[in-house]
């Protein structure tokens, strides 16, 4: 199957489920500006997956919630590195920081989300740009 259409599933699926669960008991979509990122809390520990679109890619991110942050691992097809994502008190919105393997003394600050509501426009702005999440 070709990662397109592997990521065109996958992300059918869990668009699937979070709308069907209603975003209750940690679940969680986002809009960022480079695709959807889907969440799972349960307790302590968050995974996700995301999708840069532009590459029609899929990566994951794992690790710890700790209040409204949480620290670990991220992985796409090429690459993986640490992760810190702080979210917002109310877990509307969140930034991350990441860095790659290989290069630990760079961190990358450019990865921002907000919470994707299943009745609302979905157009949200960073740095005076307008997105608009599906």
């Amino acid at each position: 199957m070709s990662l397109p259409r592997a990521c065109a599933l996958c992300l059918a699926l869990l668009v699937t489920v979070c709308a069907v669960a209603g975003h209750p008991g940690g679940d969680r979509y986002y809009c960022t500006e480079y695709g959807p990122f889907f969440i799972r809390i349960d307790g302590e520990k968050l995974a996700g997956v995301f999708a840069i679109l532009e590459r029609n890619d899929l990566g994951t991110a794992v690790g710890e919630l700790h209040g409204n942050v949480m620290t670990g691992r991220w992985h796409e097809a090429d690459a993986s590195g640490d992760i810190v994502i702080r979210f917002a008190p109310d877990r509307s919105a969140f930034s991350a920081e990441y860095r790659v393997d290989g290069e630990p003394d760079i961190w990358h600050r450019e990865w921002r989300g907000v919470l994707r509501y299943a009745d609302g426009d979905n157009r949200f702005t960073l740095d005076e740009i307008e997105y608009r999440c599906e």
